[in-house]
C-alpha cells in the first residue's frame, strides 16, 4: 500500500473513469483472501496477504470516487459518512470473522470475504458514475499542487504521527498490555470492538463538530481524547479499566482519522484529488509501519510503558499542530 498509493492516485486522475482501478482493487482483495483459505504454509500465505495489500491500495480511488457524489463543500461530510460505514464494516467483520473461524475453521472466514468481494463487484457495476464538471473541463496538465503543497505536507505528516500512535496503540501493544493484567481471548476482543465502534461513531459526529467549533479545534479534541488515553494506559490494573480507556480513545481515533483525510483534498482542485489523496495514504501507511516496527525495539529495552509513553507524545505533537496557519 505504502508503495502503490501515490501512483495509482496519479493513475485515478489521468483516466477518466475510476471503476476499472475500483474493480481491479476488489478483484486482487478476493483473490488474496481465497488464497489465504487455500493454502497453509508460512510463504503462500505471506504472498496472499501482499495481494490483499495490493487490493486495498486503490481505497484512494474508492474515496475520491464516493466523495464525488458530493458537492465540494461537503467533502467532511462525505469522509465522514464513508468512514463510518468502514468502521461498522470493521466490527461487524471482526465479529463474525471470530464467529465464522470458530465454528467451522479459519478456511470458511477467508471463502467468505473472497465471496464478499463478489458482492461489491455487483455493487460497483450498479452505481452511478458521477462527472466532475470541473475535472472534465480542466486543461491536462502535469500534477502540480502549487498553492496546496503546505497544506497537504502538514496533514500528511501529521497522519503519520496519528497512525503511528494508533498502530504503536491499538493494534500493537494495547493486546500485550491487556493480556498481562488478565483479559482472556474474548476479553481483547471486546476491547477492540469497542474502540472500532466508537470509531465510527466519532466519524459519523465529526462533521457537526467541525462545523461548530472548527477544524483545528477538532484536531486538538481528538488528538487529547487518543493521547491522553494512550498516556494513562501504564496505570491501569483491570480490564474494566481499559475497556473503558479504549472506548475513549477510539472516540479520539474517529475524529482524527476522518477529519485529517477531509483535510487532505480540501484545498485541491477536483482533478488532482486522487493524486493528493494518494500521497496522504501512503504517509499514513508510512505510520503504521514505523508504529509496530520502532515500538518493539522500544518495549523491549523500555518496557510496554515506554511504548505508550511515545504514542502519547506523538499525539501532543499533533495537537501542537492543530493551529498551525
Amino acid at each position: 500500500q505504502l508503495l502503490l498509493r501515490v501512483p495509482i492516485g496519479v493513475l485515478s486522475n489521468t483516466l477518466s473513469r475510476r471503476k476499472p482501478i475500483l474493480f481491479a482493487g476488489i478483484l486482487m482483495t478476493s483473490l488474496g483472501a481465497l488464497g489465504l483459505g487455500l493454502v497453509a504454509q508460512p510463504w503462500p500465505i505471506f504472498f496472499s496477504r501482499m495481494v490483499t495489500g495490493i487490493g486495498a491500495a486503490p481505497g484512494v480511488t474508492f474515496t475520491i470516487y464516493f466523495t464525488s457524489f458530493y458537492h465540494k463543500e461537503e467533502t467532511t461530510r462525505a469522509i465522514g459518512v464513508i468512514s463510518t460505514v468502514q468502521g461498522i464494516a470493521l466490527v461487524a467483520a471482526s465479529y463474525a470473522g471470530g464467529l465464522i473461524a470458530q465454528a467451522s475453521g479459519y478456511g470458511n472466514t477467508f471463502y467468505i470475504a473472497a465471496l464478499l468481494g463478489v458482492v461489491a463487484v455487483i455493487a460497483l457495476m450498479l452505481s452511478k458514475t458521477q462527472v466532475d464538471k470541473e475535472a472534465a473541463t480542466a486543461a491536462p496538465k502535469r500534477f502540480s499542487l502549487s498553492n496546496a503543497w503546505l497544506p497537504l505536507a502538514i496533514v500528511s505528516f501529521m497522519g503519520i504521527l496519528s497512525q503511528f500512535a494508533q498502530w504503536a496503540g491499538l493494534f500493537g501493544f494495547v493486546p500485550i498490555y491487556a493480556a498481562q493484567i488478565g483479559a482472556t481471548s474474548a476479553d481483547l476482543g471486546f476491547i477492540t470492538t469497542l474502540c472500532l465502534a466508537a470509531t465510527a461513531f466519532a466519524s459519523f459526529g465529526v462533521v457537526r463538530l467541525a462545523k461548530q467549533w472548527g477544524n483545528s479545534f477538532s484536531i486538538l479534541l481528538g488528538a487529547v481524547l487518543m493521547g491522553g488515553t494512550l498516556a494513562i494506559i501504564p496505570l491501569l490494573n483491570s480490564v474494566q479499566q481499559l475497556e473503558l480507556t479504549m472506548l475513549v480513545n477510539g472516540l479520539g481515533r474517529g475524529i482524527l482519522s476522518t477529519i485529517l483525510m477531509a483535510l487532505s483534498i480540501q484545498t485541491v482542485a477536483s482533478q488532482q484529488r486522487a493524486t493528493a489523496m494518494g500521497i496522504y495514504q501512503a504517509a499514513y501507511a508510512l505510520g503504521m509501519i514505523l508504529g509496530p516496527l520502532t515500538s518493539g525495539y522500544l518495549a523491549q529495552s523500555q518496557g510496554l510503558a515506554g511504548v505508550f509513553y511515545l504514542s502519547a507524545g506523538m499525539c501532543l505533537v499533533l495537537a501542537v499542530m492543530a493551529y498551525l496557519p
